[in-house]
């Protein structure tokens, strides 16, 4: 026996079921992309660092911690920078007292901003790593006052960080969705917490489904990333602070110039910290971004 499928024809239907049958196939079409960008980050991971925005990341990045210092959110900024502490304890939901002999690392440090935090809560070792020199320079300035407490090392997240896990918290905060493999990166920092300890990451969510501003936000991000994308990084900075002023300017260059940024759902990073031996697994702050923190068992 034949079978024929039903002919759809959208005029026989009403406004308001046309309407709602375009919503539907609309989500299912978002829920099927990011399923397939999941699946796509993995298959082409090895892959990534052959490729030409691989290196422009690295550089965007570099040239960013030289030569942008200044901002509403960075060491320039003094009310944030004494804030900055509170700042820690809140994301990681640690009383500040928690910290006081602690070994941290700062996994992928940029500037040192955080760095400088965990120096002021008064943790005991604090082991920063970033690939950026540029960024290394400003993270040893920064806690030049803080003496042997502090080690600065030149490491790439992708690559094994040959430290040992023993560390009470690992800091992540902005970082692995820039590098082309986050799940890899994750792997490299994840394994570094010691029983007990905790681990804290800071990643891009995608945009969440009630929130039409989620969407318009990525679309202008990325309309804009793609009329500067060939630009060299000097004309990208005198046109975005033209646009958005001086105290924006750092935020935005971060959103536009880097081509790795990587959007993630909230049960993709649960998995893989439930696989990798977490469990108490926390969303700290009601933001937009994924802001996590999860304990290693015991």
């Amino acid at each position: 026996m034949s079978y024929e499928p039903p002919v759809f024809e959208p005029g026989r239907r009403s406004t308001d079921e046309r309407v709602r049958l375009l919503e539907a196939k609309v989500e299912y079409l978002l829920d099927e992309v990011s399923q397939i960008r999941t699946l796509l980050r993995h298959l082409v991971a090895e892959k990534m660092d052959t490729l030409p925005f691989f290196q422009q990341t690295r550089d965007s990045f570099d040239y960013q911690w030289r030569n942008l210092p200044e901002g509403l959110a960075m060491p320039s900024n003094d009310a944030w920078l004494a804030n900055a502490p509170s700042e820690v304890a809140k994301f990681t939901s640690r009383p500040r007292e928690w910290f006081a002999g602690k070994k941290v690392l700062d996994a992928g440090c940029g500037q040192g901003r955080w760095s400088y935090a965990f120096c002021k809560l008064g943790v005991g070792k604090l082991v920063s790593v970033d690939i950026s020199p540029g960024g290394l320079d400003r993270t040893r300035r920064i806690t030049a006052e803080f003496g042997d407490r502090v080690e600065v090392h030149r490491r790439n997240l992708l690559e094994e960080l040959g430290l040992e896990p023993d560390f009470d918290l690992v800091w992540c905060f902005g970082v692995l969705h820039h590098t082309g493999n986050t799940y890899r990166g994750f792997q490299n920092v994840s394994k570094l917490v010691k029983p007990g300890g905790y681990l804290f990451l800071m990643l891009y969510t995608e945009p969440r489904p009630d929130r039409p501003d989620d969407y318009q936000y990525y679309h202008e991000i990325f309309d804009l990333r793609c009329r500067l994308r060939n630009m060299p990084f000097e004309e990208k900075v005198s046109r975005l602070e033209q646009t958005y002023g001086k105290e924006l300017l750092h935020g935005y260059f971060d959103a536009v110039s880097p081509e790795v940024n990587d959007l993630y759902r909230w049960d993709e990073i649960v998995q893989w910290l439930i696989a990798a031996g977490f469990t108490n697994v926390q969303r700290t702050v009601d933001a937009p971004n994924h802001y996590v923190v999860a304990q290693r068992k015991a």
